[in-house]
């Protein structure tokens, strides 16, 4: 029983080898033994994802319960005053487009400018390694 609880929490992601070896006792050698003989072969016990042992759940209060469907309330919400806005800003900007043939969805790049792109300084990898005090290896 002992050996199927470390399997369980090692597969549960819920301890490390090295927490469990600690509770247990047991060597890390010993519990990574465990677990790959349990992966090798089909075990009825356990699910390829196991669950968390239902000792280890929280009994959900009443209290509890209102204020999460309270909290969900508000969720849903929110998700529809951000749809109307995205639906207001859509039409906002087919009316843009249609009247001043302005396109808001339109990302324009940044450019270089003419200028600057010519005072720009053909400068070797390896000049600016020395400048830096640098190898090139080291870059």
């Amino acid at each position: 029983m002992v050996k199927d609880l470390i399997i369980c929490e090692y597969l549960s992601g819920s301890k490390t080898v090295q927490m469990l070896s600690e509770e247990y006792g047991m060597s890390r050698n010993a519990i990574n033994q465990l677990v790959s003989r349990h992966r090798s072969k089909p075990s009825p016990t356990f699910e390829a994802n196991p669950i968390l042992v239902a000792m280890n759940r929280k009994k959900t209060t009443g209290e509890t319960t209102e204020k999460l469907l309270q909290e969900n309330q508000e969720l849903r919400h929110r998700i529809e005053q951000a749809q109307l806005k995205i639906e207001s800003d859509e039409i906002m900007s087919d009316i843009w487009q249609e009247s001043y043939g302005i396109d808001l969805l339109k990302t324009s790049a940044a450019k270089q400018s003419l200028d600057s792109k010519n005072d720009t300084l053909q400068v070797s990898l390896q000049t600016l390694c020395g400048l830096f005090g640098y190898t090139r290896q080291a870059y």
